[in-house]
């Protein structure tokens, strides 16, 4: 892989059987991390703070492209629960649709 930038020459096909070479030694050392990572950290983690792993299904996904389903539910026991400000609750709101005004702002007093 070293010499594939380092040394000129090489064609867009040998590239090419060059990067699958390396997914054939990377894939199943990434397979081997997954399910440890899984297994041994996501499962107890999740057990420790009262969720059903199995139930959960959390995952370890190596560079997935995809972007998860944001529930609007969930937004909303996340903001419940203060694991989100209420202005990132707002942002994403707007962002489904919600159609929401400025927050009013009470004027401050002097003494």
């Amino acid at each position: 892989m070293p010499r594939l930038f380092s040394t000129p020459g090489f064609t867009e096909a040998s590239a090419n059987a060059a990067l699958d070479l390396q997914d054939m030694l990377i894939k199943p050392i990434q397979r081997y991390i997954k399910r440890q990572v899984e297994r041994d950290i996501f499962d107890t983690v999740l057990a420790q703070a009262g969720f059903d792993p199995t139930k959960a299904q959390v995952r370890l996904n190596w560079g997935s492209p995809e972007v998860p389903e944001v529930v609007m539910a969930d937004m909303l026991k996340a903001a419940e629960l203060g694991l989100i400000r209420p202005e990132e609750f707002r942002k994403n709101a707007a962002k489904f649709g919600w159609e929401l005004w400025e927050q009013e702002t009470q004027p401050k007093t002097q003494a």
